[in-house]
């Protein structure tokens, strides 16, 4: 088995290879290097960059980039607007305007940000010309599918009888029968325990997320600050979860649907979840609770 591991998108991208030649590894970290450029925020030289500095223009998007947005303004659609892709403004106003190895303290507590839900609406796509018209008061944040969607495409690059595992910093993809022939074997972090599994899952093309307020927060003045923003008011989420970890058919609907399982909370988070076939969800509250869909005990090891 050949691995690899690299810095890409803010974390740790892990490979694991099972019978494939050892040339494929720096291919797929070409990969994540080439949508990194096309999608983030945080480079000034980012075709998203681009896009969000061209409104009330049709803006001659990549195939990648307008793929990866026209399926983010989708998602937006099917979750009611619950996963949304333009609260860039929120999470600026939030704290998190720099990459977030970067974030320091703040001493003051944050002004209330704007809330614009539903803003999404109003993206105007031309699928015969991939342009992009984004109006004067959009822009675009790609960090709640990105690595979801660069997953996907790096399992599709290593062919159509590939045996391994793509984990971008938890935004991960398994195809094949794993190592030994039973699947590849994935664990659930115990967000009160971070050094404890919650559960350990057997997968075999299947993608996991997991999305919660435990890693990507931050201080300003005595407040908290996380980044799943509520887009109802544009504040962080106040949701009754502390974690929600979601196995689907994609990586790229494991990542959307973990997030929107957390906004949701306990109560509409996993029946939104169990709408989608193939779609399981295990997620904990901030009182403990381990609440799980009726099929996800099927993906326990």
């Amino acid at each position: 088995m050949h691995t690899h591991a690299f810095l890409a998108m803010g974390g740790t991208v892990e490979l694991q290879l099972v019978g494939t030649d050892a040339g494929a590894l720096a291919r797929v970290e070409a990969l994540f290097a080439a949508h990194e450029q096309a999608m983030s925020r945080f480079r000034a030289d980012s075709e998203l960059c681009a896009l969000n500095a061209s409104p009330a223009t049709p803006f001659r998007a990549s195939p990648l980039l307008f793929d990866v947005v026209s399926e983010a303004a989708g998602w937006a659609c099917i979750t009611g607007g619950v996963f949304d892709p333009t609260i860039i403004d929120a999470l600026e106003a939030n704290g998190y305007d720099r990459p977030f190895d970067q974030l320091t303290p703040r001493a003051a507590v944050l002004p209330r940000p704007h809330a614009a839900a539903g803003r999404w609406r109003r993206i105007a796509f031309d699928f015969e010309r991939e342009t992009i018209t984004l109006p004067a008061d959009v822009r675009i944040d790609l960090g709640g599918i990105g690595k979801g969607y660069t997953v996907d495409r790096a399992i599709a690059s290593l062919g159509p009888h590939a045996n391994a595992l793509v984990n971008a910093a938890g935004d991960l993809y398994a195809v094949g029968d794993g190592p030994d022939g039973d699947g590849w074997y994935v664990g659930v972090q115990d967000p009160f325990s971070p050094g404890d599994d919650l559960a350990v899952l057997n997968v075999n093309d299947r993608g996991v997320a997991t999305s919660g307020r435990i890693k990507r927060h931050w201080t300003a003045g005595d407040a908290r600050y996380h980044h799943l923003i509520d887009a109802r008011d544009g504040r962080s989420s106040s949701s009754d979860l502390l974690t929600a970890t979601v196995v689907a058919l994609t990586a790229t609907q494991a990542d959307v649907l973990a997030k929107t399982a957390f906004l949701l909370g306990s109560r509409h988070g996993l029946r939104m979840v169990e709408r989608f076939a193939g779609a399981e969800c295990i997620a904990v509250t901030a009182r403990g609770e381990v609440l799980m869909t009726s099929g996800m005990t099927e993906y326990f090891a």
